[in-house]
Parts: structure tokens; C-alpha cells; sequence
């Protein structure tokens, strides 16, 4: 009874005061406002001056993230998923956008499913996929770890697992075809429709021609650089639709490589360094180091100073050459160092160069002025894509 009176007084006591019950109070305080309009974008046609960033998000790599930047304002167009460590591959035609992916049924463990992926470049929403049956190399990212055929009609996966091999995914018909053992040979280098050719230690490429059932032929090359004492970086200045390459060695030795008509055909190597620039300690260095626009045959690789072995140093300068003259034309100083750099193929290239610390800096690559940067560019973004190289 005592209870009951004393609940009674403190009821009466909150009434008197004017207290509102709890009960009013919570439908009073559910009441919603207006609902914010929600619009879903679609992209239009992609433009040439839009750069495709690829991030592995080194803090949670099976969260990688590929972001849509437009060259011209800096702006974000677009983001999409893309599983762990990924590799992008753009469509000849900018008809979609290819990603090798791989994903565990239980998040970081469980069954794991290795695809390619099919997005489509207007919504960035997946469309398809192919399950790759005997997985793929989990690596930090190289472009070179898949590319479309010449014609555009197969994708080619590499894998070590932990023998060598390519997966070729048709991408018309969106099913695998083979696996395609290699001779210790690393990475895809189209030549033709149904040929690539692959990078081995001793200097030489493989070269691989395939049937439609996947029925393939290698042949081995000779050696165009010394691996022991001269390496080559594994990222190449590449223009797909001519077939040019231009690898660059740790000591800043050029190679010229046509890949065409089911080959590699090495070119005379050349320097990027003067006797000057060796004393100064030049060197070339960084991840995706060099890009090439075709039309005014410039090549553009990341520099910095430093001592043997110091190839994966960010570059300070963004050195810029004539490929038929063979001679330095410019020398681009950069406010953060950078590990990639792009250019776009269009005839007002713009040049792209990211930085350690997430952020992409953007320049005209014909007068290389400086035309404004992207700054918070997700976590850890490593390799610039665009349309067209």
C-alpha cells in the first residue's frame, strides 16, 4: 500500500508541475520530417579527360574501391566496390569496364570466389560475371595483371598458383575458356586477337597464340634487357591501340617494344639520363612510373634522386620526352611526390600524377600547367586508368 501511495504522489506531483507523460512525450517526438528527394545519376558516354583510380585500401584490403574523377574539375563522378585487390581493365570502345575480383563467402574467410566482373560505365552497377575456376595472382595491383586482346573480344588473367598461367574469358560470349600455362613468365601483353605475350626473368618475353578452344602454342623470346643487373619495371608506358611500349630499366635505360601481330619485336634502347642528370643521382621510380601519348609521341616518367635500388621511391619531377628524337623536352616539378602517373590520348591530353598521400594532381600535358588537384582521394588509390592508352 505504501508503494502505491507513494507512485500515486509522484504521479500527482508530475501532473502538477505540468510534466507531460512519457507516452505523449514519445509521440510527440516521432513525428518525421520531410523526406529529402532522392536521385539516383546516371553518367553519360565516358570522356576522355575521366580517370579511373583504382584503391586497394591497404588498412582493409577486401573493401577495394575504384573511384571516377572528372580531369577537368576534380570532381568525384562516381564510386564502385570492387572486392579484394582488384584489377580494372577499360573496354577499346568505352563499352564497359572489366575487374577481376575476389571474395570470401564469410568476408576475410570462408569459400573463396575469384570473378571478373562486368560494370557498366554509365551506372557503375554490375551487369555479370565470370567465375575465374582456378583463381588469379593476389598481389598489389599491376595493370599488367589482365588486359583485353586487341580486338576486345577476350580478357587474360594472370595467375600463379603456384605455377604459372593466363585465364582467357570471353568476354562476347562471358564464359572461360582456358587456363594457359606459362614457362615461369609473369603477366599479360596483348599482340593480337587471339596472342599475348608475358615478361620472364631472363630478360625475354613468351610469346603465346591460342585457339578458340583455348588450345595454345608458346614460344620462347630472346632477352632486350639484362634481369640481373639492369632490371625493367613491369609497368610499361603501353599505347594498345598502335601496340607501342616503352619499358624503362632501374637505371633509366628505355626499351622500345612493338606488340603486334602476335609478337614482340624489341626496339635500340636508348637513356633517359644525361651525364649530368647520373651525377645528380637521378633515377626513375615509383609503381605505374610512365605513360605515353601517342599522337605527340611524349613519353612521361616519374624522377627522383637516389641511390641503387631506390626504384619504388616516389618521383619529385615528371620528366618529359621526345620518343623519336630521343631527348628530354621538359621537366615537370610536382608539390607531392608521386608513385603513378597517366596522361589521356585526346588531342588536349591532360596529365595525371598521384600521390603517397591520397591526393591526384592534375596538368595540362601539352604546356604542363598546373590545373588544380583531388584531394582525399580515398585510402591507399595506386593506379590511374583512362580511356583510350
Amino acid at each position: 500500500m505504501r508503494t502505491r501511495h507513494m507512485f500515486a504522489l509522484l504521479a500527482g506531483t508530475a501532473l502538477a508541475l505540468g510534466l507531460q507523460p512519457a507516452a505523449a512525450q514519445v509521440v510527440e517526438g516521432a513525428k518525421l520530417g520531410t523526406e529529402e528527394p532522392h536521385t539516383t545519376i546516371t553518367l553519360g558516354e565516358p570522356d576522355p579527360h575521366w580517370v579511373y583510380v583504382v584503391d586497394p585500401v591497404f588498412p582493409h584490403l577486401i573493401a577495394s574501391k575504384v573511384y571516377v574523377v572528372d580531369g577537368d574539375t576534380q570532381e568525384y563522378l562516381g564510386m564502385f566496390n570492387t572486392g579484394y585487390v582488384p584489377n580494372i581493365v577499360l573496354a577499346h570502345d568505352k563499352s564497359g569496364i572489366f575487374t577481376t575480383e575476389t571474395y570470401w563467402s564469410r568476408g576475410a574467410r570462408g569459400e573463396r570466389t575469384d570473378v571478373v566482373t562486368f560494370y557498366d560505365p554509365r551506372t557503375l552497377s554490375p551487369t555479370d560475371e565470370v567465375v575465374l575456376p582456378n583463381g588469379r595472382f593476389l598481389v598489389v595491383p599491376k595493370k599488367q595483371d589482365a588486359d583485353l586482346s586487341t580486338d576486345g573480344r577476350y580478357l587474360f588473367s594472370f595467375n600463379m598458383d603456384p605455377s604459372m598461367a593466363v585465364s582467357v574469358v570471353d568476354v562476347k560470349e562471358k564464359r572461360h575458356v582456358a587456363d594457359i600455362d606459362l614457362p615461369g613468365c609473369s603477366l599479360v601483353f596483348p599482340t593480337g586477337p587471339k596472342s599475348f605475350v608475358s615478361l620472364c626473368p631472363d630478360g625475354s618475353f613468351a610469346s603465346v597464340r591460342f585457339d578458340e578452344s583455348g588450345k595454345a602454342e608458346v614460344e620462347e623470346g630472346q632477352p632486350f634487357f639484362d634481369g640481373e643487373n639492369d632490371p625493367v619495371f613491369e609497368h610499361p608506358a603501353m599505347h594498345r591501340p598502335s601496340g607501342q611500349a616503352f619499358f624503362v630499366s632501374y637505371e633509366g635505360q628505355v626499351f622500345p617494344v612493338e606488340l603486334k601481330d602476335g609478337a614482340a619485336t624489341h626496339g635500340e634502347s636508348w637513356s633517359l639520363l644525361g651525364e649530368a642528370d647520373k651525377s645528380e643521382a637521378w633515377r626513375p621510380g615509383g609503381w605505374q612510373l610512365a605513360s605515353f601519348h601517342a599522337a605527340t609521341n611524349r613519353l612521361f616518367v616519374l624522377m627522383h634522386q637516389g641511390g641503387k635500388w631506390t626504384h619504388k621511391h616516389a618521383g619529385a619531377e615528371v620528366w618529359v620526352y621526345d620518343t623519336e628524337k630521343r631527348e628530354r623536352i621538359a621537366r615537370v616539378p610536382l608539390e607531392e611526390h608521386a608513385i603513378s602517373v597517366a596522361v589521356t590520348q585526346d588531342d588536349e591530353p591532360l596529365l595525371f600524377t598521384l600521390s603517397e598521400a591520397a591526393s591526384m594532381s592534375v596538368f595540362d600535358a601539352t604546356s604542363f600547367e598546373h590545373k588544380g588537384d583531388r584531394g582525399s582521394l580515398g585510402d591507399s588509390p595506386f593506379l590511374l586508368h583512362v580511356f583510350g592508352e
